[in-house]
């Protein structure tokens, strides 16, 4: 038997990051508490309810592997299903007791050899740890465009739905055409009496094959080891598609693009239309969006499709960067989300003082997405270098993360003080980053969020899930920085 301290943990999220963290904890017998400034938990799956979203990923590999045998209703499940989900395993795992609902962390501060949160409600805490788990989908972006304060309509964000919204008889501007508007326009596109899609650069779309379960389905998922199987089978079938982000591929990329090609040709009449739709970049440049009704949704008398961006709103509409005016009742906002901005705004003080959005301002920069110099025990879910994904389940990163989180936490128990990592075992990691996305089709003029305004890839692992499994396996305590004293309660007995 060894003694052991536990360090007393704060988790700010309860999405699908912040839930992964919470249970690896609960499971290990971690000391821990949630903050959650939502009313609800599920981050995105809370906050997006706007028609037709869905998961973009087959249920079976978007769920946690150790809850599994969930009897989806569709292959790609909806998010009313998806926030159930994750209400129920949070439930299973004691987990919802540990939050706390309609807090907000507004700061947080090093100092003392301890993390001082202050709350929204004037308030602070201390911990010996912070996990960071607020996602990358979490602030919505709305351009910053003259007039737009002027619209005499309704103007909506896709990521902060009025579930009271009625567009029957509307006329509708959307405003994008990313992973939101795809899922959108087809589920209103019977509902408005015109629809004007302005997009600024069209997306590589593949078929999606959404299905039913059927009541064999839901037989074979209630069989003991079916449903891993099921997970491992769509898991490693979809990893499959890891190298095609390399330029070496670039034949093999070529085939893909001819068949989308070929179904916008047979899915499209018009000729500028197909024109319009088609993609001027690589697949897998930008993310790979599923759709089976986007195109024919697209293809209706009452609808248009403007390749440019808006350069301005008017009481009535939108003028856009062209010139051309498009009336409007109603514009939907399917613009994305800050996702440059991590932790934000949370004002997170490190050691020294140092400021990390000041230091952040060029760009982020961590060590595997989860530590960084200069902030001990500080650590992140869906940190930078690990926020996106183009070829499988995120759910895999994160569990990987909260396994390589909760092995720090326990040498921090066992050992005392605080972890800092290295400076250049951050920058070694952050170069080896740089090479390998020199030779991806990321390292160009992608489009979207992949991209940052300098032409860096910077929230994209360089390659496979299973990769990433490999290099966090494993914590090494040689790559961080040791110092102060851990103050944690009493001391644990562990096997």
């Amino acid at each position: 038997m060894s003694t052991a301290r536990r360090p007393a943990v704060a988790i700010i999220g309860a999405g699908f990051g912040g839930l992964a963290a919470a249970i690896e904890l609960e499971r290990h017998g971690i000391d821990y508490v949630v903050f959650e400034r939502a009313d609800s938990l599920g981050g995105v799956w809370h906050a997006n309810r706007y028609p037709g979203v869905a998961c973009d990923l087959p249920s079976s590999i978007y769920a946690y592997s150790y809850a599994l045998g969930t009897d989806w209703s569709r292959r790609f499940a909806g998010q009313p299903e998806i926030l159930g989900y994750l209400r129920d395993t949070a439930d299973r795992f004691g987990v919802t007791g540990r939050i706390r609902f309609g807090t907000e962390v507004v700061a947080a501060t090093f100092t003392e050899d301890r993390w001082r949160l202050d709350l929204g409600d004037g308030t602070t805490e201390w911990f010996d740890a912070v996990i960071a788990a607020t996602g990358v989908l979490s602030r919505p972006k709305i351009p910053d465009l003259d007039g737009i304060g002027e619209f005499a309509g309704t103007t909506v964000h896709s990521g902060q739905w009025d579930d009271s919204l009625d567009l029957t008889g509307k006329k509708v501007v959307v405003v994008g055409s990313g992973a939101s508007a795809i899922q959108l326009v087809p589920a209103i596109v019977d509902d408005v009496a015109e629809l004007t899609v302005v997009q600024r650069s069209p997306n590589w779309v593949v078929n999606r094959h959404d299905r039913r379960t059927t009541r064999i389905g839901r037989t074979l998922v209630r069989i003991p080891g079916f449903p891993q199987l099921q997970h491992h089978l769509t898991f490693y079938w979809n990893e499959h598609r890891a190298p095609l982000i390399f330029r070496s591929l670039d034949p093999a990329r070529a085939g893909l693009q001819a068949w989308v090609k070929l179904k916008i040709r047979r899915q499209i009449r018009d000729p500028e239309l197909r024109k319009a739709v088609t993609p001027d970049y690589p697949a897998f440049c930008n993310r790979l969006l599923i759709s089976d009704e986007w195109y024919p949704a697209l293809d209706r008398p009452h609808v248009s499709v403007h390749r440019q961006g808006v350069r301005q709103v008017t009481a009535t509409g939108v003028i856009l960067s062209d010139g051309r005016e498009v009336d409007a009742e109603v514009i939907v906002w399917c613009t994305g989300f800050r996702t440059e901005e991590y932790l934000a705004p949370i004002d997170i003080t490190g050691r020294d003082g140092r400021k990390l959005h000041a230091e952040w301002k060029s760009g982020p920069r961590a060590y595997l997405g989860v530590a960084v110099s200069g902030y001990p025990n500080l650590f992140m879910i869906s940190g930078p270098g690990t926020g996106g994904t183009t070829t499988n389940s995120f759910v895999y990163i994160l569990e990987r993360q909260a396994r390589y989180v909760r092995k720090a936490l326990e040498h921090i128990g066992s050992a005392g003080g605080w972890l800092d990592v290295l400076p250049q075992t951050q920058e070694r990691h952050n170069a080896w980053r740089r090479e390998r996305l020199s030779k991806t089709v990321y390292a160009g003029s992608c489009p979207g969020w992949y991209t940052t305004g300098d032409g860096t890839a910077a929230p994209i692992w360089p390659g496979s899930h299973l990769s990433y499994g490999r290099a966090t396996r494993t914590f090494d305590a040689t790559e961080y920085d040791h110092g102060g004293r851990l103050r944690a309660v009493e001391p644990v007995a562990t096997a």
